[in-house]
């Protein structure tokens, strides 16, 4: 809690450094966000994503497009920054940062037949814990960017999932497989999935499965980070 009640205090300091930030500045000063790893262009990004997906689950995860906007490093900048979005109650860093990948996935062109945008869920007792789910946060600031509706109701985590940190790629898959149900018609749609960072895609693979499952003709995928290798 101790970065949400600073925020609180002084609201217009550096999440990272505590830097007093500049009036365009927000949540994070220009030196911290440099330290970020960031993507060149949206073509790269998904090739990152595809070689992390298939390194650990071969071709049996195909999805059709694929955005991130960062390489994610352990013990970096960005790390502090998407724990306390996560963890420290500072749910509105999720909407800046999926209005900024919203923005960033146009750059390149138009995202094709999206249809809506479906946050991976939490499960109502973590929910609850947590009082919001920061995968919808960003959900909602790509909606802002991408001009395409929220459906958080599609998706629902029926089974309830320990932390995915420090899992192995295997554990990673043990714990995610059949969390997730779609629960309301999906039948042709094309779903933009979203979560905050893909390490293995062991949660993304579940969910995806869930929705095709459910009638989706085509998933894709968008996060903010992918864990780079180390």
């Amino acid at each position: 809690m101790r970065e949400q009640l600073l925020h609180l205090l002084f609201p217009y300091v550096c999440l990272v450094c505590q830097k007093l930030l500049l009036p365009d500045e927000e949540y994070c000063c220009s030196s911290c966000k440099e330290t970020f790893d960031p993507f060149r262009t949206p073509s790269e990004a998904e090739n990152v994503l595809r070689q992390t997906i298939v390194s650990h689950f071969g071709e049996h995860f195909p999805f059709e497009r694929g955005w991130c906007r960062y390489q994610f490093h352990k013990k970096s900048a960005l790390q502090q920054v998407l724990h306390s979005m996560k963890y420290e109650g500072l749910f509105n860093l999720g909407t800046s940062f999926g209005r900024q990948l919203g923005e960033w996935m146009l750059s390149e062109g138009d995202i094709g037949d999206i249809e809506c945008i479906v946050p991976v869920p939490l499960h109502r007792l973590k929910r609850t814990e947590r009082s919001y789910n920061q995968s919808e946060k960003i959900a909602e600031g790509l909606a802002q960017s991408l001009k395409r509706p929220v459906h958080s109701g599609l998706l629902v985590r029926k089974r309830y999932t320990v932390s995915q940190t420090g899992l192995s790629v295997e554990g990673r898959k043990t714990n995610s497989e059949g969390a997730f149900l779609a629960a309301k018609d999906v039948r042709g749609c094309h779903v933009l999935l979203v979560d905050d960072v893909v390490t293995t895609g062991a949660t993304m693979a579940a969910a995806a499965q869930a929705l095709r499952e459910g009638g989706a003709e085509k998933v894709s995928l968008a996060a903010v980070a992918v864990a780079a290798k180390e």
